[in-house]
């Protein structure tokens, strides 16, 4: 007699043949994969572990065109199954062609079912020997020979269960991405393929939701009145019993009526006992939650660390949703085992002293039991063993909450004092672990106590310090990884097995990304979470998701038939396909205007602003004919303005046009223009806005003077145009200073040659005595006499409005120079004619 085994992977393979065969084990390949030979109870034996899913759902060959297929026909078509690992599928037909019976032995859960009859199905094509099923919830000795001496029936309704959910995934999944992505191509630009998941799009919902509400918060001051007391056996504080105080004129009130108190006095004292029950048991998302939370382990890392310690036979199988112990569970021996690890040791033999009475949870799903430690084991044990990272604290993790789940409850004693100050009532509160019970094994949890020194009523405390402290509200944090599942958990998004790759793969669509334990939505992510929100709400919320799960839980547990749980379930679907068709001009609008929108934005070199017509994005656009300001929401925004023709363009990004130009933008070297309005020369208020900087006043009007820069000349001009003009240094960096000449009044200039020469502060005004004497001592050769051409010399003071105007006008007229009291001026300056 051949008996062969399908496990559903090869560590799980390799685990029971080994226990069954008692070592005595030969490794073989068939079709290239490994299997393992041995003998049990007379019988020659084969295991093979398969790898996970071997066959899949697919549309057929002629509707993965997308540009050719209308999304919505998927809905209607029955996928077919491919096998997608032929070479398993050769072996599990090579091997079932020896077999007298075969063995299913995959995980025993919904989709392990669902593997199993995949290598029922391929056997059936070769054999027609008898097929059982072996149901285990750890790779024990004990659990494994008690499955295989007694296999049952291969569970049908359990197995089409999962291929329900297949199909209905596939539809959904296929027929939305489609419609979604192609619909926002037609109106933006990009490659990127915009996933829409029955699990994945509610998972990123929950993440949006909370998003919303952060961004959408608005922040209020309060006030909060506390005081800091003494007593002999140290200070504690005291919080006034207004709390968060939103009026300020009341806090205000309240704080003038306690000015000067120097005591208070205890006139109520409250001590209550209180205890904290241990955990529930953990079942899958329990697991999931605490590791995130207590360990940073990602809820896809966490449960592929437990399954591995599933597989090395450390602990029970993990996608369970029991949290409660079976009645006949043998605790003593477990523990006892425990009592011998030096680490639990003391632990244990607590929990041997007294009769061992669980905690339980609630709900018993009949398919495994809590996920639990199926034996002791030391940490470098564990590492040994299982070779991936955080393997030993995840089951330290498991280990100590089996253990709390058989300790007493924690006692703690909660103490609470009402005081007075000037009669106005202030509280405190504190305290204080008397007995840890099971937060002695239990470190994850274990609370900071709050102390409180020893008072009575009646008694006076002095005031160390009366605070009347401003603070602002904050919005609500973050979603924590912990805290999704169990939203998801809550509203039937996935399932124990599936809720972490959900999240996963919300993660590798760039849809949301993890910061320590927090989630945060990323700008595709809530792109389009805010379309289908705005559009078609139903896609994001947990609804119809639960509606399907719910058909799909029917399929297993026999109460609904298969092809009418897949009618059912199409016809929830085609429910959002139609509103998604119906509300599909809406949807790609925000969508693709939010995608340009972001392009736009990373585009900073023509980056102008935000549309006042629609809101989207204002950006330089350049065509073969021309150039001008366009809207991202164009074609359904159509707001534009003309640029000139000619001149590479700089947005000045700190300039703000006072006439409401949508940005201010630098023509060349030569002039400013505002978008919408036009040449900044051409506007009455160009002097308001690019005001020269002078550095005093016009000896021959009331103008006042400015710097002016040619290519080889520099001097200083009038702001009138009076024709008055004035020498500077020809050459060495020239810089205006705040400081002024105590003679006449002029803004003193800082000159630094180059080289080594020391830096000179220095009056340049001929009519002033101080400046005389800096002229004196320079001589001509310092001036610039003749005619200048205009230059485009960068200088650092804004332009001075005149001048500007010229300089768009014709590049043969003077630039006034930028002055900085920073950066410094070089060149040369035209002929002082006002000497």
């Amino acid at each position: 007699m051949t008996v062969v085994a399908f496990a559903e992977k090869n560590k799980a393979a390799a685990q029971i043949a080994s226990i069954l065969g008692d070592g005595e084990v030969d490794k073989i390949s068939v079709e290239g994969l490994p299997a393992y030979e041995f003998k049990w109870k007379g019988e020659e034996w084969f295991v093979m572990g398969l790898s996970g899913h071997i066959m899949s759902y697919d549309f057929p060959e002629k509707y993965n065109k997308w540009n050719e297929v209308d999304p919505g026909v998927l809905l209607g078509i029955y996928p077919e199954k491919f096998v997608t690992r032929a070479e398993y599928a050769a072996a599990v037909k090579n091997l079932a062609k020896r077999a007298d019976k075969i063995i299913l032995a995959c995980d025993y859960d919904r989709e392990g079912e669902n593997i199993g009859f995949e290598a029922k199905t391929l056997s059936e094509e070769v054999t027609n020997v008898p097929i059982s099923r072996a149901r285990f919830s750890a790779l024990s000795p004990k659990e494994v020979k008690k499955a295989f001496e007694n296999p049952v029936e291969p569970d049908y309704n359990m197995a089409m269960a999962a291929e329900a959910r297949q199909i209905l995934d596939l539809k959904m999944g296929a027929a939305f991405t489609r419609f979604v992505t192609l619909s926002v191509r037609e109106k933006a630009r990009t490659k990127d393929i915009l996933s829409i998941g029955p699990c994945q799009t509610p998972t990123c919902g929950f993440v949006y939701e909370r998003e919303k509400i952060i961004r959408a918060f608005e922040t209020k001051d309060f006030w909060k009145i506390t005081a800091i007391f003494v007593a002999k056996g140290g200070e504690f504080e005291g919080i006034h019993r207004a709390g968060n105080i939103y009026e300020k004129e009341k806090a205000v009130e309240i704080f003038k009526r306690l000015k000067g108190a120097k005591e208070g006095l205890v006139v109520k004292k409250t001590v209550k006992e209180a205890k904290t029950s241990p955990p529930n048991p953990l079942n899958t998302t329990e697991y999931l939650k605490r590791a995130s939370k207590f360990l940073g382990i990602s809820p896809e890392a966490a449960l592929e660390v437990a399954e591995q310690l599933y597989l090395a036979g450390f602990t029970s199988y993990p996608r369970t949703e029991t949290n409660k112990y079976a009645d006949d569970f043998d605790f003593k021996s477990l523990v006892f085992d425990f009592a011998r690890q030096t680490e639990y040791k003391p632990f244990a033999e607590s929990i041997l002293s007294a009769p061992i009475v669980p905690k339980n949870g609630e709900k018993d799903a009949h398919d495994h039991p809590p996920i639990h430690p199926i034996r002791a084991a030391a940490r470098r044990e564990i590492s040994a063993a299982v070779n991936i990272p955080q393997a030993a604290e995840a089951y330290d993790l498991i280990a100590r909450h089996f253990l709390a789940n058989l300790m007493p409850a924690a006692v703690f004693e909660k103490t609470h004092l009402q005081l007075h100050v000037k009669e106005e009532p202030f509280d405190s509160s504190g305290t204080v672990l008397k007995d840890a019970g099971w937060l002695e094994v239990y470190p994850f949890e274990n609370k900071k106590d709050k102390l409180l020194p020893f008072v009575e009523e009646k008694e006076k405390v002095d005031i160390k310090k009366l605070s009347n402290t401003k603070s602002k509200t904050s919005p609500p944090k973050k979603l924590t990884e912990a805290e999704l599942l169990t939203l998801m958990d809550k509203h039937g998004i996935g399932t124990k097995a599936t809720a972490p790759s959900h999240i996963e793969t919300n993660k590798k669509r760039g849809y949301f990304e993890t910061k320590g334990k927090t989630v945060s939505i990323l700008d595709t992510g809530f792109t389009l979470m805010e379309g289908l929100s705005l559009t078609v709400p139903i896609l994001i919320r947990p609804d119809i998701r639960s509606k399907i799960e719910a058909l799909i839980q029917e399929v297993e547990d026999g109460k609904k038939e298969f092809e009418a749980a897949l009618d059912e379930g199409t016809a929830l679907i085609k429910e959002m396909y139609a509103q998604l068709e119906a509300n599909k001009k809406e949807l790609t609008s925000s969508i693709a205007g939010t995608i340009k929108d972001e392009a736009a934005l990373e585009d900073k070199k023509n980056y102008i602003g935000t549309c006042k017509v629609c809101g989207h994005v204002l950006k330089i656009v350049q065509t073969d004919t021309g150039r001008f300001v366009g809207c991202s929401g164009y074609p359904d925004c159509r707001n534009s303005f003309p640029l000139p023709k000619t001149g590479a363009l700089n947005v000045l990004r700190s300039k703000e046009c006072k006439k409401e130009g949508a940005a201010v933008l630098k023509v060349g070297n030569k002039y400013n223009w505002a978008v919408g309005i036009g040449p900044c020369f051409k506007c009455d208020l160009e002097k308001e806005c690019y005001p020269p900087e002078t550095v005093g006043p016009c000896p021959e009007c009331d103008g006042s003077m400015f710097l002016i820069s040619f290519k080889d000349s520099r001097f200083l001009g009038c702001t009138k145009r009076c024709g008055y003009t004035h020498s500077v240094p020809k050459t060495g960096k020239l810089t205006l200073l705040d400081k002024t000449c105590g003679t006449c009044g002029w803004k003193l200039f800082r000159l630094k040659e180059e080289g080594d020469s020391p830096e000179e502060d220095f009056c340049v005004n001929r009519r002033c005595t101080e400046g005389i004497k800096y002229w004196r001592k320079t001589g001509p050769r310092n001036e610039s006499r003749g005619q200048a051409k205009a230059s485009g010399d960068s200088v650092s003071r804004p332009e001075a409005g005149s001048t500007a105007r010229s300089t768009a006008r014709s590049t043969a007229r003077p630039t006034p120079c930028k002055v900085s009291k920073g950066p410094s001026i070089t060149g040369e300056r035209k002929e002082d004619r006002g000497k």
